[in-house]
């Protein structure tokens, strides 16, 4: 597994985490997501539970990288079919710290949001995204 992906599932775990509550479904879209990007369960807990991995927003280089990401933790966040505020606080402050406006970042995180509490695909959300 390359670097960007390490660290796109490193914070994929920290959204896990955020609520303090590790749902079973949480770590099955997890593990699902890997399997969507051609990643190993193995090579996911590799990545996730190594010391030497931290996360970083570095990694991602593209406005189409960040919405997937963001996408990725809005997935996660309705995982368990409950939207716990502080997930979606860690999705503002993962907007804000991939570089988009405070603004933007809200409007950003209601979309996904709510794209994946309708069960929405990642291509079907970038469709949508070109026709606003």
């Amino acid at each position: 597994m390359n670097e960007k992906l390490k660290q796109h599932f490193l914070g994929l775990y920290q959204m896990i985490l955020s609520d303090t509550e590790v749902h079973p479904k949480e770590l099955e879209l997890l593990y699902l997501i890997g399997k969507e990007k051609g990643v190993s369960e193995q090579e996911i807990q590799n990545a996730i539970f190594s010391p030497t991995n931290l996360f970083s927003f570095e990694s991602l280089s593209n406005d189409d990288e960040k919405i997937g990401y963001l996408f990725d933790l809005a997935r996660m966040a309705w995982a368990d079919g409950v939207l716990d505020p502080v997930e979606r606080e860690c999705m503002i402050n993962a907007g804000k710290r991939l570089g988009f406006s405070e603004e933007r970042t809200a409007d950003i995180t209601n979309f996904l949001l709510e794209q994946a509490e309708n069960g929405r695909s990642v291509r079907d959300v970038f469709e949508t995204i070109k026709t606003l």
